[in-house]
């Protein structure tokens, strides 16, 4: 590695080969992978998944593990506080430090709290944390976090990092409309340059369902949407991800029981990034009527894999329909969300294909836009 890169230290939560954490993962393996040649990456990380250990050997816990493109170490309960921090923090000469989340005591207010008064350029991610839905998820909690985060003048110390417009505007809402604050979307993993075609009967359609099972997501709504399907149908139904809340995926299940005979479900689990696409080949439709997403990985990932999706409007994603890339809807048109798999699932292979195209290729050119990588090196410049 040349030495004239400029060094850059990101503290995240979990990180590869962890997966059940879903999209921050992917956030900041796909920023490594795509400016590793401009810079000098470190991630400091938990030796953990979402639930459970990772599968590392001893000593490779708690020091720097050198990578493809960037370095890695992964600090264990004991080794997460403010004295394995500092020594972190000076072991080199960072041009900046990048936090990938904002609830995150370990991974961001104690790291934060050590670099506050720093010559290094702080740049945090707040990941759509600041969206109504998510502070809605466990609100005491967030109020009080972010109640000391402004106590101690934090924020005026950051430069925040906004994937999309609605983002920035709730940056500006919780802390000041003066706060330094850089758009630039997610990047997503690189493809390869593939030529799909799915096979598909008429009057058939195999939809998935990706991401963590817990109550943002709206899971209950996507088989509640299944039970009304047309009789004449045939739907085959994947759900794949980890289970979060377990009292939410209990109701999911009674849920399941109920569906009608024309359409079959199946729980696939927590399947890796890595893998994902060996799953998705045969597969033709995401079904995911979120209540918030502030990127959402799994979408592009979808469309990398040539499969259109039917989404909720509380995404960045707008306007599918004319771009022949999915539908995006109100979430209190269950009815429409029921029409469109309808729709999707009348088609045959040739119509399909043309949706299905249209997805992969317009998947290709966001993801291989030379602008995104010019505003998402701007982070650290």
């Amino acid at each position: 590695m040349s030495n004239t890169k400029p060094h850059i230290l990101i503290f995240t939560d979990w990180f590869l080969p962890a997966y059940k954490a879903g999209g921050p993962i992917q956030s900041v393996a796909n920023l490594v992978n795509h400016l590793g040649q401009d810079y000098h990456f470190w991630v400091v990380t938990s030796n953990t998944d979402l639930d459970a250990p990772l599968p590392l050997r001893s000593e490779e816990t708690n020091v720097w593990l050198q990578k493809d493109n960037y370095q890695v170490i992964y600090l264990d309960r004991q080794h997460q506080n403010l004295k394995a921090y500092k020594k972190i923090i000076t072991h080199q000469n960072f041009k900046a430090v990048y936090f990938n989340s904002l609830f995150s005591p370990k991974f961001t207010l104690l790291p934060l709290w050590l670099t506050q008064n720093s010559d290094i350029k702080i740049v945090l991610a707040p990941r759509g944390m600041l969206g109504k839905g998510a502070l809605a998820i466990k609100p005491l909690k967030k109020k009080v976090f972010l109640s000391v985060f402004k106590a101690f003048g934090l924020p005026n110390k950051i430069h925040w990092h906004a994937t999309d417009s609605t983002e920035k505007e709730n940056i500006q809402k919780h802390f000041d409309k003066k706060s330094k604050i850089y758009l630039a979307s997610n990047l997503s993993s690189k493809m390869e340059n593939n030529n799909f075609t799915k096979k598909k009967k008429a009057n058939s359609i195999n939809i998935f369902f990706v991401s963590r099972i817990s109550v943002i997501k709206n899971l209950l709504i996507t088989i509640k949407t299944l039970q009304l399907v047309d009789k004449k149908l045939n739907v085959n139904y994947k759900i794949i991800g980890p289970i979060e809340e377990k009292t939410y995926w209990s109701q999911c299940q009674r849920e399941i029981e109920k569906l009608p005979s024309n359409v079959t479900c199946e729980y696939l689990g927590a399947i890796p990034n890595i893998k994902l696409k060996d799953t998705l080949k045969d597969l033709h439709v995401l079904f995911l009527p979120t209540q918030h997403e502030n990127f959402g990985h799994v979408i592009m990932e979808a469309w990398q894999n040539a499969c259109p999706v039917i989404i909720s409007k509380n995404t960045p994603w707008k306007n599918l329909e004319e771009r022949k890339i999915g539908f995006d809807i109100a979430l209190e048109h269950q009815d429409a969300f029921k029409q469109k798999i309808e729709q999707f699932a009348k088609m045959d292979e040739k119509e399909f294909n043309s949706w299905s195209q249209a997805s992969f290729n317009f998947a290709k050119n966001f993801t291989e836009n030379p602008e995104l990588i010019s505003k998402t090196k701007a982070l650290f410049e």
